[in-house]
């Protein structure tokens, strides 16, 4: 164990997968995951309503086989929300944005949603696994449905590692969007591939063989993690992460702004380094 907590780990998180998804860019990353044996969170939307999420017709072969043969090649299947619509305006636990399909919800709406979210998977012969938030906003309410709806694994939060609260929920935090080299720890990368440039597009293809080795899957996770308890070293990466992440975001969005006002050398300073983290 003391060697694993000494190795870099990263899980790949692809996130808005729903039928209308951008399938022109999906092929190849799919063709990428099988030849390099990456096991990644599909963090799918049962029922879609997010006009921003439909960014292509949808692909040749049924959206519900393609989620089956996911599992099936093992494959961790995450619950997005049920249909993706932002109702309040409430950042919840981790949300980085003021919006959310859930916080801030009654109990009694918010169990509606994720009993129809789950009674689609079940049609569908497919069982979620993880919890992933849309907007990152879910709050005490939503945690707690979750857990007794069979679904004890959350991807969010941040720490360095993943850890289980004393209600026996997993949590596997999700601090990046963008890969880069870490010296220890578990770090969830997660993309929102539909709206990638072809550079983009290359450059995360290019990260995919440039990191291959440090990936893991959900299951070894689960395997050496589950047990573990949070400790002060989560609470403190806790703090730090979330602190940066609130910070870095405007720091972000103004440089991207300034950069219209910049040419020739100048600009290359406004081109601060960031991923598409985080946009839904």
């Amino acid at each position: 164990m003391a060697r694993e907590f000494m190795r870099t780990r990263f899980i790949l998180r692809l996130d808005d997968i729903c039928p209308t998804m951008n399938w022109r860019i999906w092929d190849l990353l799919e063709r990428d995951l099988l030849e390099l044996n990456i096991k990644p969170i599909m963090a799918v939307v049962p029922d879609n309503r997010d006009k921003h999420l439909m960014v292509s017709a949808p692909g040749v072969d049924d959206f519900w086989n393609s989620v089956r043969s996911w599992q099936k090649r093992g494959w961790t299947i995450g619950l997005h929300g049920y249909q993706h619509r932002y109702l309040t305006n409430e950042a919840g636990m981790y949300g980085r944005m003021s919006r959310s399909e859930f916080a801030g919800l009654p109990s009694e709406i918010q169990e509606i949603k994720l009993r129809n979210a789950l009674q689609i998977f079940r049609e569908q012969q497919i069982s979620p696994e993880v919890w992933v938030a849309p907007a990152h906003s879910f709050d005490s309410t939503t945690i707690a449905l979750l857990s007794r709806l069979g679904v004890r694994i959350i991807s969010d939060g941040y720490a360095i590692y993943p850890y289980q609260d004393a209600d026996g929920v997993t949590w596997i935090p999700q601090q990046f969007g963008k890969f880069r080299k870490l010296p220890f720890g578990v770090w969830t990368i997660c993309c929102h591939f539909n709206e990638w440039t072809p550079a983009e597009t290359d450059r995360f293809r290019q990260d995919l063989r440039k990191y291959s080795r440090h990936f893991t899957a959900v299951t070894d996770v689960l395997t050496s993690y589950r047990e573990r308890r949070r400790s002060w070293l989560d609470i403190s990466a806790n703090s730090l992460l979330g602190f940066g992440l609130r910070i870095g975001r405007p720091i972000r969005e103004n440089l991207r702004r300034s950069r219209g006002y910049l040419s020739g050398p100048s600009a290359s300073f406004a081109a601060f380094p960031s991923g598409k983290d985080d946009k839904r």
